[in-house]
């Protein structure tokens, strides 16, 4: 670790905050007790913070939120909690997926990534902060955040000069509470029971926020802390079918003699069973010395550790003989609907995969005003470390018969006649191990300062400065694997057990055939005895210094370096906006390690020799660029409660650290290597953005909103096959190259209204709607096809039903989102005897629809009583390869109900 960078970078952001502490013997008398909008709130049209609206229900969520959008000065979406700790949603990801423009991916049962318009290249703040999740990527993991200490979500869709670059389709800054946004002491908690209904185990969930705030003799102090505990168990039942492979006439696989039929290259069925445990805290300290000088000093802390076990049946079919007379298709296509095998191998796998990640913050902020002039300092320190680990052990059989449905919903298969449970039936397969360690840090310093002006159009000039040095490793990573010579698992007793799970994909798939008894490994060895299971299988200890290790791991450090000046203005009340310019400048230094070679030109074809296949030589690569960002946000206000914005601007994205590294890994038995690329470029994106919004209610409006981008740089991996390594040709190498530009454009339409006009109780009803349209276009993995971009849905919506009178709080949303294209597969396979035969397939998903409902009753003024129920149509997820009698994947997970009560005085 470099201490003296950390101590320079330490004693400048002291100095930083002492230089404004300078301002108290020029400072007012002590501020008043009045509550205050934390500085991470976006900055209204004439730069002022919005007033904070103390929220206590759902329509005064929706008050504030509206709030928000209405008067910031660019164009914002945000989620305010109800009250302390109550998004209706488990974390961060699933309370985004209320906003319009975002769509979110599932990940067993929770929300998981997101993407902006179509874009996942997305920049999370805390508190207006930059931070991550250590790995190869840049991005913070949502889902790390448990929702209970949310204040409030604002996603950023058109960018001012003054915000952190890095989000090419938005930024996303989460805010957390601080001791000033209350106006006296205040406690609040949680307590929630959740039951999953498929593995039928209920976890504990709670909550604590504590805060206060007095008038002391050195001005006023406020102080809180808040922390989270969330734990869910789960599961997900998962069976895909392999993609659909060419059986060409003449060739040793062939079905048909007079034609070409796709069939499946075999069936993946896997039960996965998961404790999930979320722990989050964060604690802040407020000064106001003066009512023109301010402080705080804040901690964050996120712990996110996943433990899940997976039972497995993976039967490739790709190489085997089908039985004459078991074929069928869907119609008169050239699908194979259901087909039957002989001799048909079956893996049986036990897997434990456990992961854990461990994000922490500490950041000091000073902000002082001197008449029209306002100065700001921020520094702050991040640390971050994830780990995985995966291990996975095999039996292996194989079965006189194998009959694969692909025609049912999802597609099924049996094994008549097979005992499947019989381990003596098995050989031992191969064991394998992976593990992943990142580990990254940030120090992270800005300076900004603005001027107001008294008169003119021109209202206030910002400018500002920001250096942060972040770091990111892959260290000690572990690739293994290994086959032990006594294949009997009679040998093993302890090592092996019994299906435990007799109900695959029970309740959807009732009344069809799924391999549900074959045996496996414990996963409880694998997690907590690998060394043991190691041993007794006579194996070699895995090798730290082995070359597959050594080629896993790089470091990566980046300084970056950017300057603002952004001008606000205010043309008679009708027209106000800002234009402003964002300087960014980026070096990075990544480090890495390739097999040993040299590099030889002849004719002007570069060609790589390897020296030594079983030695590595370490290569660093420095690389530094430069770009100006401007944007501009203009709005229109053409009448009282009606507005137009008008937004155009420039964003980027940096490579993922992971696509940088300059390592190169060689599989000379596959003929295949792969490469990072430290010359990648930026991927930017020229954006206009337009808004018309109608607020004709405390709470009730109606807006439309089109955008456009052009993204310039998408980054793709790429397979250039017949290259020439060591003297060997035919070597396909992999590698991510910046591509050609693409386009994302759409159209966004929000309603939200509390229909008051209505008698009596009925008065309490709301609604909630908004819809996304996105179309695409973009360069794709595959050389001269174009397709639209991935994980993006061409039709989304939210619905929520909302009701609130008499002390009862009642909500159902729906959240719906098109078919997408998941993937573009490329492969191929080559038939015993036969010749290799290619293919490549479009990987879609289908179209589904998400339903939740929340229940809060209030007994009393301090106690509320709550119920929540998730997914509750249990939503299948489906995918396939190109159309409909192609199915791939299909996934279902659990119901989830809550009960608790809330408190708060």
């Amino acid at each position: 670790m470099n201490y003296s960078r950390q101590i320079r970078c330490g004693v400048a952001l002291g100095a930083m905050i002492a230089g404004l502490a300078a301002g108290v013997a020029h400072a007012q008398d002590a501020a008043t007790a009045a509550p205050q909008a934390a500085d991470a709130a976006p900055q209204t049209a004439d730069g002022s913070a919005p007033a904070e609206i103390v929220v206590t229900g759902v329509r005064a969520s929706l008050q504030s939120a509206q709030n928000v959008k209405r008067n910031a000065a660019s164009i914002v979406d945000s989620i305010v909690a109800e009250d302390i700790g109550k998004l209706p949603d488990n974390n961060a990801t699933e309370a985004l997926q209320r906003i319009t423009g975002v769509q979110v991916s599932r990940d067993v049962g929770e929300g998981g990534s997101i993407a902006i318009r179509g874009l996942p290249q997305v920049e999370t703040t805390l508190n207006g902060r930059e931070t991550f999740t250590a790995g190869g990527g840049r991005t913070f993991n949502l889902q790390d955040l448990p929702a209970e200490l949310i204040g409030r979500i604002d996603v950023y869709k058109s960018p001012t000069a003054d915000l952190i670059e890095g989000g090419l389709g938005g930024t996303v800054d989460i805010r957390t509470h601080l001791p000033f946004d209350f106006a006296h002491a205040t406690v609040s908690a949680t307590l929630r029971n959740v039951y999953a209904d498929r593995i039928k185990k209920s976890e504990p969930m709670a909550s604590l926020l504590v805060s206060d705030r007095w008038q002391t003799g050195i001005g006023e102090i406020g102080v809180l802390a808040a922390v989270s505990y969330q734990e869910r168990s789960y599961r997900q039942d998962l069976d895909s079918t392999g993609a659909p492979t060419p059986r060409v006439p003449g060739l040793a696989s062939q079905i048909d003699p007079t034609r070409t039929v796709f069939a499946p290259n075999g069936n993946y069925q896997v039960l996965i069973n998961g404790n999930r445990q979320r722990i989050g805290a964060n604690a802040a300290l407020q000064w106001r010395p003066a009512s023109n000088l301010e402080f705080s000093l804040e901690g964050q802390y996120q712990r996110f550790r996943t433990n899940q076990q997976q039972y497995s049946a993976n039967i490739p079919t790709a190489g085997s003989a089908y039985i004459p007379g078991s074929v069928s298709y869907f119609g008169s296509t050239n699908d194979v609907s259901q087909a039957s095998y002989s001799n048909q191998i079956i893996t049986a796998g036990g897997t434990e995969r456990d992961l854990r990640d461990v994000n922490k913050q500490l950041s000091l902020k000073g902000k002082w005003t001197s008449g029209n002039f306002t100065l700001t300092g921020d520094g702050s320190y991040t640390k971050s470390k994830s780990d995985l680990w995966y291990t996975e052990l095999d039996l292996v059989t194989h079965a006189p018969v194998f009959t694969q449905y692909v025609g049912t919903n999802p597609p099924s298969s049996s094994t008549p006649g097979f005992d499947l449970a019989n381990i003596s039936n098995y050989t031992v397969g191969g064991l394998t191990r992976n593990e992943n360690h990142y580990v990254g840090h940030e120090w992270a310093g800005r300076l900004d300062g603005e001027y107001k002006f008294d008169a003119g159009p021109l209202t206030a000039i910002d400018v500002g400065f920001r250096f942060s040095d972040r770091a990111v490793a892959q260290q000690n990573p572990v690739r293994y694997t290994g086959q032990t010579k006594a294949t009997n698992p009679a040998l093993y007793p302890s090592l092996f057990t019994a299906n435990q799970f007799g109900d695959f994909y029970s309740g959807v798939g009732s009344g069809l055939d799924f391999q549900r008894n074959y045996p496996y490994a414990l996963p409880a060895n694998l997690k907590n005895n690998f060394s043991g299971v190691v041993s007794a299988l006579g194996l070699a200890a895995p090798n730290p210094n082995s070359i597959s290790n050594q080629l896993a791991g790089f470091a990566a450090d980046e300084k970056s370096y950017a300057g603002y000046v952004m001008a606000k203005f205010n043309f008679g009340d009708v027209i106000d906006g800002n234009v402003g310019v964002r300087w960014v400048r980026t070096e990075d230094s990544i480090n890495g390690f390739q097999l040993k070679r040299h590099k030889v030109i002849v004719n002007n074809i570069t060609t790589y020799v390897l020296d030594d296949p079983q030695a590595v030589e370490p290569v660093i690569v420095d690389n530094s660029y430069d770009k100006w960002l401007p944007s501009a946000n203009i709005r229109i206000h053409l009448t009282h409660n009606l507005q137009l914005r008008l937004a155009g601007s420039k964003t980027l994205t940096r490579p993922d650290f992971s696509q940088l590294s300059p390592a190169v890994t060689v599989v000379p038995g596959q003929l295949a290597a792969s490469s990072g690329n430290p010359n990648l470029s930026p991927i930017t994106s020229t954006n206009a953005d337009a808004s018309l919004e109608w607020y004709f209610g405390k709470s009730s409006s109606l807006y439309v909103a089109g955008f456009y981008k052009r993204v310039k740089g998408f980054i793709f991996t790429r397979a250039t096959p017949g290259q020439t390594i060591d003297g060997v040709s035919g070597y396909t190498v992999s590698l991510p190259i910046n591509s050609d530009p693409g386009t994302v454009k759409g159209v966004e339409v929000g309603y939200q209204q509390f229909f008051d006009f209505l008698p009596g109780a009925l008065s309490g009803l709301g609604l909630q709607a908004n819809y996304t349209y996105a179309d695409s276009k973009a360069p794709s993995s595959l050389v001269g096809f174009t397709a639209p971009l991935t994980q993006l849905s061409k039709n989304s919506f939210n619905i929520a039903g909302i009701y609130e009178k008499y002390g009862v709080s009642a909500r159902v949303a729906y959240n719906y989102r098109s078919s997408f294209l998941s993937s573009i597969l490329a492969g191929g396979y080559t038939p015993p005897g036969g010749t290799t035969v290619s293919y490549v397939f479009p990987v879609y998903t289908k179209g589904y629809g998400w339903l939740d409902a929340s229940l809060n009753v209030d007994v009393g003024k301090h106690f509320t009583l709550t119920f929540d129920a998730q997914n509750i149509l249990r939503t299948q997820i489906q995918q396939y390869y190109q159309v409909s009698t192609q199915p791939g994947q299909f996934t279902i997970d659990d119901r989830q109900f809550m009960v608790g009560v809330r408190i708060k005085y």
